[in-house]
């Protein structure tokens, strides 16, 4: 009896040995961090709702390899500071497998390098910043384009695409402002061409009427935009109100009904950068894949419609549960870690073209260029590259 004792006693100190944290035989147990209370919440809510309707549809079905997906939020109200600690409980209290899906270009990067030193894989970030994926870190894997990406695809659009001669640039005095504007223009550079006029604001002022006769001084073609929704909003009606006709390009995080809501018959016109396909009647296998996504998100949210941060934190689930599925049955970070480094153009229900490798943690190397006509979001282009 002491000798079975001591066999099972062994046994089990070597299964803890050999075991991965977060891993055991019914579930996997991850986390993300979210903004559910605060100026942000409506993002991080619709975020977390994206994340859970994806993993309560994969695990009504019986989990991944019979392990269901135990998915904890913490709250940190996308202050960095908070990030830090919420996160840090995860990993040395809670014990998750991997962080997915946080939200907030500050936070990820307050977090970033604590995830890669513990071995934690950190799968999607809901920011743009390319310091992220640039250069890679192993346990980082990016899906959003990052604002490098999307700066040198508008300079590709702007000149190769829609033949503009006199591009303007305003941006935002932040990192989301200043990575896009400096991509743009090293890419301008490329085709020999500059831009007709620059504006540096910050998102914290109200009032753009000083700054918008420097626009009004060089009447440029077009004016790209790197702002986000409501400061955006607020520099097309001062553009407009003051005359100027210019085209104006703004980026994929206003690519929102609610930009559309805010900006009312100013919207009229406006090209957007885009990374998750449109469902139009010329796509209709787009078409069938978004009445899917809808239809698994109505699972748990009954008839709410999926707004384009839910969509986020869908294809921040359905990356992460793919990678699961390559990894198999012996669940391993660093099991994970190699499935997800053999993505190549992957193709989930709304996750498109991902890609990444040994050396590539930019799991998303395409755009496309889309407009508002009607009030309604039309698609310009197909998947462009650099």
């Amino acid at each position: 009896m002491k000798k079975l004792l001591v066999v099972l006693v062994a046994l089990l100190i070597f299964a803890s040995l050999f075991a991965e944290v977060g891993v055991y035989p019914d579930k996997i147990v991850i986390g993300t961090f979210q903004a559910l209370s605060g100026p942000y919440a409506i993002i991080g809510q619709e975020m977390t709702k994206g994340m859970r309707a994806y993993f309560n549809w994969i695990n009504k079905r019986g989990g991944v390899y019979g392990r269901k997906i135990e998915l904890i939020v913490a709250d940190d109200q996308l202050n960095p500071a908070k990030t830090v600690v919420e996160v840090k409980r995860l990993v040395e209290q809670d014990k998750v497998f991997a962080i997915v899906g946080g939200l907030g270009t500050y936070g990820c990067l307050a977090v970033m390098d604590y995830l890669e030193q513990n071995k934690v894989p950190f799968v999607y970030q809901g920011a743009g910043t390319s310091k992220l994926v640039i250069p890679p870190k192993r346990y980082i894997f990016g899906v959003q384009p990052d604002y490098t990406l999307e700066g040198t695809l508008i300079a590709k659009y702007v000149t190769e695409i829609a033949k503009f001669k006199a591009p303007a640039i305003v941006y935002m005095n932040n990192d989301i402002g200043l990575e896009g504007y400096a991509a743009f223009k090293e890419k301008l550079g490329d085709y020999k061409m500059s831009t007709v006029a620059e504006v540096s604001y910050n998102p914290a002022d109200t009032d753009y009427s000083g700054l918008v006769v420097r626009l009004l001084e060089k009447n440029p073609d077009v004016i790209v935009i790197y702002g986000l929704i409501t400061d955006t909003v607020r520099w097309i009606k001062t553009i407009r109100d003051y005359g100027l006709q210019s085209k104006i390009i703004t980026i994929y995080p206003n690519a929102d009904p609610s930009f559309v809501q805010l900006a009312g018959k100013y919207a009229e016109g406006v090209i957007l950068t885009g990374w998750v396909p449109l469902a139009t009647p010329d796509r209709p296998d787009f078409v069938r894949d978004y009445q899917r996504a809808v239809s698994i998100f109505q699972e748990t949210y009954p008839k709410q419609a999926m707004s384009s941060y839910a969509v986020a934190g869908f294809i921040a689930a359905e990356v992460f549960v793919e990678g699961l599925i390559r990894a198999g049955k012996n669940l391993t970070r660093e099991g994970l870690v190699k499935a997800l480094e053999s993505f190549k153009n992957w193709d989930g229900i709304l996750a498109k073209d991902i890609t990444w490798g040994p050396n590539l943690r930019r799991g998303k190397n395409s755009m496309y260029f889309m407009t508002i006509k009607n009030g309604q979001f039309l698609p310009l282009t197909d998947l462009i590259r650099p």
